[in-house]
């Protein structure tokens, strides 16, 4: 397999982050805003990052945190509203005291008429894409074409477009990176999308770099960025974690799905004799390549119908890296990047209807749960996974069928729908899991 990370490659990483990655210590005290009790157990998290914390039983919180211009703290409790808190210090460690205030219990309209909530309609434009924006939101949007109209919007909760700004080539989607920034993905092109004083602004990002030193990175923890070397046509690959304080790189796991991987290297033996040492010759002379390599390369073995693509997503947990590796059908775990402290066998992959699986995980952009993606006659399901026992824990069906763009928040499910043959746009609904 092509060896896709070089020397040169970590040298531009260990020059691009070392001083970014700097770590601040925020510590503080989250209590009641009318009692001034604390409470225990609240989540802390880094806005759209998997950097988790929780307070103890006094209220008391500790969390590092990646030094940067800004970055946003969310804090979160099943009995408190969800409270957002930016982060912008030079120092090394930083108090940050937080009170909550109480959810107020009223009975969502949703529930009671069966049907989800709205959160952004229009009669004039249709949502193609959208992210969170700490308590906004990030929407990509268009009138009647999405290569000739469209534009980014910053929205609030109650629908108020507060900024927009016009969308130069063409745009295929949003994109947040592991460092939380949003970016415009576009077709020949890629854009970082900013927010600054609710005014949203987008700059151009050079398109080779942002590929080879951003999309690869996963996450971070600590020291260390954790990435991939991941291409969809080969049969297996291996996740790294890279030191950027000292410039070292650690295999975490290679991930290989074993039925796919001997296929691909069983094509060589399908080729004539002058095949095989055409694929010999090519291989010695494309570095990182073998002769297997190049067979399936020559036969479009991964482009055909019965290839499979590896699917082992990684999430950072508590400070635990979890690899759930779909083909193994188990979940690796690892401490201090590379020492392996367990795995956890799942079958929730395996339903009885084979083919409702999608092969994609989600996690709630909040409190860090892990959610699979189902689908049977257009209706999908979304499946609560415990990361410690490998289990379902709970199932929530979706209202409507053929639902896009599905993310998860503070354990509501958002979505974007637009029913058939209506003259509505495309709309963001939300219903809780």
């Amino acid at each position: 397999m092509v060896k896709q990370f070089t020397f040169l490659t970590f040298f531009f990483l260990a020059s691009f982050f070392i001083e970014a990655q700097e770590i601040i210590v925020v510590i503080g005290k989250i209590t009641e805003a009318i009692t001034n009790k604390g409470i225990d157990n609240v989540h802390v998290k880094v806005s759209q990052r998997n950097i988790i914390s929780k307070s103890n039983v006094k209220g008391n919180y500790n969390i590092s945190i990646p030094k940067r211009k800004r970055i946003t703290l969310v804090f979160s409790h099943v009995g408190y509203e969800v409270t957002y808190e930016p982060v912008n210090t030079k120092k090394d460690t930083v108090r940050l005291n937080i009170k909550l205030v109480k959810k107020i219990e009223i009975l969502p309209i949703f529930t009671v008429d069966g049907k989800p909530e709205i959160v952004f309609k229009s009669a004039k434009i249709n949502i193609a894409d959208y992210e969170f924006y700490e308590d906004k939101f990030l929407f990509l949007v268009y009138g009647k074409r999405l290569n000739k109209d469209g534009e980014i919007y910053l929205v609030d909760e109650k629908e108020n477009i507060i900024s927009k700004h016009f969308v130069p080539g063409e745009p295929v989607e949003l994109y947040t990176d592991y460092m939380g920034n949003v970016n415009l993905i576009c077709k020949r092109s890629i854009y970082r999308v900013g927010v600054k004083n609710d005014k949203v602004s987008i700059y151009e990002l050079p398109l080779d770099e942002f590929n080879q030193l951003i999309k690869p990175i996963v996450d971070t923890l600590e020291d260390n960025l954790l990435f991939s070397d991941f291409l969809r046509q080969f049969p297996r690959f291996k996740y790294y974690a890279f030191n950027y304080q000292d410039t070292t790189v650690s295999v975490i796991k290679e991930v290989i799905h074993k039925d796919m991987d001997w296929k691909y290297n069983f094509e060589y033996h399908f080729l004539s004799n002058a095949d095989k040492q055409f694929a010999k010759r090519m291989a010695k002379k494309l570095k990182g390549y073998d002769k297997y390599d190049i067979a399936a390369s020559m036969t479009g073995f991964s482009n055909g119908f019965l290839y499979e693509t590896v699917y082992a997503p990684l999430f950072v947990i508590n400070d635990t890296i979890n690899i759930f590796d779909h083909s193994e059908s188990k979940i690796w775990k690892f401490v201090d990047d590379t020492v392996e402290v367990g795995e956890v066998p799942f079958t929730y992959h395996q339903p009885k209807k084979k083919f409702s699986w999608k092969r994609k995980l989600i996690m709630d952009e909040v409190n860090g749960k892990i959610y699979g993606l189902f689908s049977i006659n257009g209706y999908n399901y979304l499946k609560e996974i415990d990361s410690h026992i490998g289990k379902v824990v709970m199932t929530k069906k979706l209202t409507y069928q053929y639902v896009s763009k599905i993310k998860i928040k503070d354990g509501y499910v958002y979505y974007t729908y637009k029913p058939k043959q209506t003259l509505q746009k495309k709309f963001l609904y939300k219903e809780l899991f």
